[in-house]
């Protein structure tokens, strides 16, 4: 989706990263304040409020940490991957059926790109003074490499890892559904000693053309995990959401498999299975927006826990296990974990071997 306009906050001085998306774009950059800008976009008609969120950036400060822990609910039986975030970006010029992002719509309807990411340093400094290592990523309010030819996300990430040492302390990871690794590769050759894993979300080819606009296709995802391997950067696949309706477990089966044929296995930094869930607002939602969309079709319960729908506990069992040995035909004790489960769905896949404490 080719970006239309670049919008800078009133109250920013610092326009570097903004000059230069203009001239990459051959736009003049904006001014006004967010509420302006947020004012402006939720007027607009549904869908042309989302079209036109998708291809704005509007370039501002982050006033909150930039840092924080998974986003498992607290208080609740899950099981925690560990996982940290960094949100140096919020918003995505891609278009998931599925995405939360879309409740964001009313107080950030845009790509909103945090410009003193620099204070990122000192957030992660007072971490590891507490703890030896952290697993973090960007790929939570945004996909990581989307922009990163622009952003230079990656280049800023490695080389503030590499400068301060922290090589053996930080694994970091760039989440993408892009085949956009031109620039982390060319990053990575720079900062070679630095743990950098490039994370591909994987899904089936009949939900990449109608719930995943803008996305790479599948089989583009893979060829550019091949690439990073071949480069020497390591290599995540989350197979998130699974659309756990039973016609499609062998597709699943096949796609993990396919992944898993494409990447030397030495390479595999981690793998991730987590079903579809959303909240029930999420549901209408996608039913509006999406029409043609099957990810309603299927039966989702609530969870008083986190207040979203899944499906039945023992249909996400039998799809876990049964990718989970396709995986294991691969990977005899692959580095696999669930999200967002509860200790029980852990015990009932069994067999899952992942090191929380390599997480935190």
């Amino acid at each position: 989706m080719t970006i239309a306009r670049i919008v800078a906050d009133k109250s920013l001085t610092n326009l570097t990263l903004a000059g230069k998306a203009a001239a990459r774009y051959g736009l003049t950059i904006e001014r006004l304040t967010k509420d302006e800008l947020v004012a402006e976009i939720t007027a607009l008609p549904l869908e042309e409020r989302y079209r036109r969120a998708k291809r704005t950036l509007f370039f501002t400060t982050r006033k909150g940490p930039f840092l924080s822990t998974c986003r498992c609910p607290s208080g609740a039986d899950y099981r925690c991957c560990g996982y940290h975030t960094i949100q140096s970006v919020s918003g995505c010029p891609f278009d998931c059926s599925y995405c939360i992002l879309q409740h964001y719509i009313g107080n950030n309807p845009f790509i909103s790109i945090f410009v003193n990411r620099e204070t990122i340093e000192t957030e992660m400094r007072e971490h590891l003074v507490k703890h030896n290592h952290i697993r973090v990523g960007t790929g939570e309010l945004a996909d990581s490499l989307a922009l990163d030819d622009l952003l230079d996300e990656s280049g800023f990430f490695l080389s503030m890892i590499a400068r301060n040492g922290w090589e053996k302390r930080v694994t970091f990871e760039f989440k993408t559904k892009s085949d956009r690794v031109d620039t982390l590769i060319a990053t990575h050759q720079r900062h070679p000693a630095v743990d950098c894993v490039a994370g591909f979300t994987l899904t089936l080819d009949r939900f990449h053309a109608t719930d995943e606009i803008g996305t790479a296709p599948v089989l583009a995802r893979l060829h550019a995990a091949a690439r990073c391997a071949a480069a020497g950067v390591r290599v995540a696949f989350h197979f998130d959401p699974l659309v756990m309706q039973e016609q499609f477990l062998d597709d699943y089966r096949l796609l993990a498999a396919q992944a898993l044929d494409a990447v030397p296995h030495e390479k595999i930094a981690w793998i991730s299975l987590g079903g579809l869930r959303h909240t029930v607002s999420m549901t209408d939602l996608i039913r509006r927006r999406w029409p043609a969309s099957t990810l309603t079709l299927g039966e989702m319960f609530p969870s008083a826990d986190d207040h979203k729908l899944r499906p039945f506990a023992p249909l996400r069992a039998r799809f876990y296990r049964a990718i989970a040995e396709t995986i294991r035909k691969h990977i005899p004790e692959p580095p696999l974990y669930l999200c967002m489960e509860k200790e029980f769905m852990w015990e009932r896949v069994g067999g899952l071997k992942w090191n929380h404490s390599r997480s935190i």
